[in-house]
């Protein structure tokens, strides 16, 4: 069952560079598969394979792998050139270094920088000049790019040390556990991501023989397929998902599946920004989309299957997550085939 989702909010900012271009966006989502109404809907919710080819679409419609949201285009190869070039380096850091400074050579208001210290190095995102990287999306954007694809080269889960941002909070920053799992901070100098020195030192073992079904789906793919699976946030999911909603364990029977006290197994949560409940809540909230689009059960089916006895206690929790009924969603998904 895929039941994991993402924010709506990347499907607006995705679009938006396109629209700004003049390209009609029921269209683009109508050829991804996704409902015109999402725009309008700020708690709706969209499947990662949906969202990737629409990013893959926009891409082609405007020939440009930035979506639209630079002032001037990334055009379609660039990146495909980029692992070209880095694949030969012996290591992570050697690869990063010179990446960044290949793309330093385009003329683009966003521009990555890779700095060094004594314990590791910095991906820096820097803004030269005004682009259309209003909500933070291309920067966001290049930061989990760069980050997926360095475990990607490496083979490796790299842990995020700290994720900073020079911005406020932002409203969908609840989604960052599926992106820049760890420490998040906001308001900060600079927007990048702290890489430790361990994994900047380690072999890049892909070679160009890789390349070909890697680019199949890059470089969208790695912004919508979660890399998180070591995270204690993703544990306690994986445990909640392979139960059905009216047998889902409680906190103790998770925590002790994991072998932790309920008191350390809170205290991880805590570091991730998160709660048993938030996690079961998303769980639940998932399922439920899953279970909505898929039309073979009705609704009070549906509300017995992700762990609720009262259709109506269902149905508002339903509502609070997407601000849409349950009913309205199903019917938002039937009008979308």
């Amino acid at each position: 069952m895929k039941t994991s989702t993402i924010a709506s909010h990347y499907v607006r900012t995705t679009i938006s560079g396109a629209v700004a271009q003049g390209l009609d966006a029921a269209t683009l989502l109508a050829k991804a598969g996704i409902g015109i109404e999402i725009l309008e809907e700020p708690k709706a919710r969209v499947y990662p394979d949906k969202l990737s080819k629409l990013m893959r679409i926009v891409a082609l419609e405007l020939q440009d792998e930035f979506l639209g949201q630079d002032d001037k285009p990334s055009r379609i190869g660039t990146f495909n050139t980029l692992c070209q070039l880095i694949l030969p380096c012996a290591t992570l850091g050697e690869a990063i270094e010179m990446g960044t400074r290949y793309y330093g050579l385009f003329d683009t208001a966003l521009h990555t920088q890779f700095k060094t210290r004594e314990d590791g190095g910095a991906l820096e995102i820097n803004e030269r000049r005004p682009c259309l990287n209003k909500q933070h999306y291309l920067s966001e954007y290049q930061l989990v790019l760069w980050h997926r694809l360095s475990c990607w080269l490496t083979g490796k889960r790299i842990p995020i040390q700290v994720a900073e941002f020079a911005y406020p909070k932002p409203k969908h920053a609840e989604e960052f556990h599926l992106f820049f799992y760890g420490d998040h901070k906001f308001n900060m100098p600079k927007t990048l991501l702290r890489i430790e020195q361990q994994y900047l030192d380690l072999p890049i073992i892909r070679t160009r023989a890789d390349l070909p079904e890697i680019m199949k789906e890059a470089p969208y793919a790695f912004l919508v397929k979660p890399n998180n699976t070591a995270s204690i946030n993703a544990q306690v999911r994986r445990i909640l998902e392979v139960s059905s909603g009216e047998d889902m364990p409680d906190f103790e029977s998770v925590a002790f599946q994991l072998n932790n006290s309920t008191q350390t197994l809170r205290r991880r949560l805590k570091e991730e920004h998160t709660s048993f409940q938030a996690i079961k809540d998303q769980v639940r909230r998932d399922m439920a989309i899953y279970y909505l689009s898929e039309k073979k059960f009705s609704i009070n089916e549906i509300a017995l299957k992700v762990g609720f006895t009262e259709p109506s206690t269902f149905h508002r929790a339903f509502k609070k997550w997407t601000d849409v009924t349950p009913g309205d969603y199903r019917l938002g998904e039937t009008n979308d085939e």
